[in-house]
């Protein structure tokens, strides 16, 4: 990262594009530790006076909080001792600052409302051991109302698990202790890079899982390569590549230099606002943009299916098609070979997926 040596102007510009697609890539992909670093690279270009006073405010609870970390560590210790838990390792983790900064506009920049500005955590080898450390942590303080959530029983949508618990220590305030194994420790960090190069690592090979991940984030092409060339490793790589990624790389193909630019702009909204997450009959999940339609949904299932809309089930009932999906419906697609497109399904569709195949449908009829 070397935007020190670049013009001002085009340093923001850089920086900006960094928070507003490679950063929320990096966060559907499930890669924290790359996540934050783009974010505090880029945090000081975009935001200079926000990023001083973050600092500040790390420089004045630094030292105080280092003190109040290593007393509530010692404690833990010695309670998961006499229980009899010796096989774990803790590590402290700092909240990123461009982290911080978000987290204070929410928070009406009101800081004793965030608690999790530094953490402890715990990675042990096995889930139910990460549930005893939970209950040994919870025998010496009370956790604070609704602060307990269990990522692992109820993975985020980008596959992230650990357990987290927010506890009230008494003349040392408050904080959050988070609980994983070594396998959710790494694909916290890395997302599903840890469990493609794990993999690879086995069979001998160097870095199989990075290969398609290396082209959505700045300096590398954008594309995705065929999978019946490639290795059987790589090709497993390949395969496990998300629909989404999929449909960015094969729409962004189509298009001329011209075009290049609108398109960013719709996959910012399409991809990296707020989502809703929907499940086919089968379970598989769906995620969509805040307020897709049932026709949305279609085109993400596939093509075929929104090109051949006949009508929707949500949650096993009949619903219309400019239908507003909500976080765990359940969409069944009915479909007829005569049903086409139609220009009015353009005024409630969100995804620039479905817009394209509707628009040039309609352009073919």
């Amino acid at each position: 990262m070397t935007l020190e040596h670049v013009p001002k102007k085009k340093q923001r510009r850089i920086a900006l594009e960094t928070l507003e697609v490679y950063v929320p890539i990096a966060d559907r992909l499930g890669m924290g530790q790359i996540k934050q670093e783009l974010e505090d690279f880029a945090f000081p270009y975009v935001f200079p006076k926000e990023e001083k006073e973050i600092q500040g405010l790390f420089k004045e609870r630094s030292g105080e909080n280092e003190k109040h970390l290593q007393k509530i560590l010692k404690t833990i210790k010695k309670a998961l001792g006499k229980e009899g838990i010796r096989a774990f390792r803790s590590e402290e983790r700092v909240k990123g600052h461009y982290s911080l900064y978000k987290k204070l506009e929410r928070k009406d920049f009101d800081i004793s409302k965030i608690h999790d500005i530094t953490a402890l955590r715990f990675i042990v080898p096995t889930v139910s051991d990460c549930y005893r450390v939970l209950g040994v942590v919870h025998g010496i303080w009370r956790p604070l109302p609704g602060k307990i959530k269990d990522y692992i029983a109820f993975p985020k949508p980008n596959g992230y698990q650990s357990i987290h618990t927010t506890v009230f220590t008494g003349q040392t305030g408050t904080i959050e202790i988070q609980i994983r194994t070594e396998q959710m420790h790494q694909e916290a960090q890395f997302g599903i890079a840890s469990h493609m190069s794990y993999k690879a690592k086995n069979h001998g090979e160097k870095n199989v899982g990075l290969d398609w991940i290396r082209q959505f984030f700045p300096g590398f092409s954008f594309g995705v390569k065929d999978p019946s060339v490639a290795t059987p490793r790589k090709r497993e790589a390949l395969l496990s590549i998300p629909n989404w990624i999929k449909q960015v790389a094969e729409e962004n193909k189509k298009l001329s230099d011209s075009e290049h630019e609108e398109y960013l702009e719709e996959i910012k909204t399409d991809f990296f606002n707020h989502r809703v997450f929907t499940f086919t009959p089968k379970g598989d999940v769906i995620d969509l943009p805040i307020d897709s339609s049932p026709i949305d949904f279609a085109y993400a299932v596939h093509s075929d299916i929104g090109d051949h809309v006949f009508g929707v089930k949500v949650n096993n009932k009949m619903a219309s098609l400019d239908t507003k999906l909500k976080n765990g419906d359940i969409v069944e697609i009915l479909t007829k070979e005569r049903s086409k497109p139609s220009k009015k399904w353009l005024d409630f569709v969100k995804t620039t997926l479905a817009k394209r195949h509707i628009r040039n449908t309609i352009g073919q009829q």
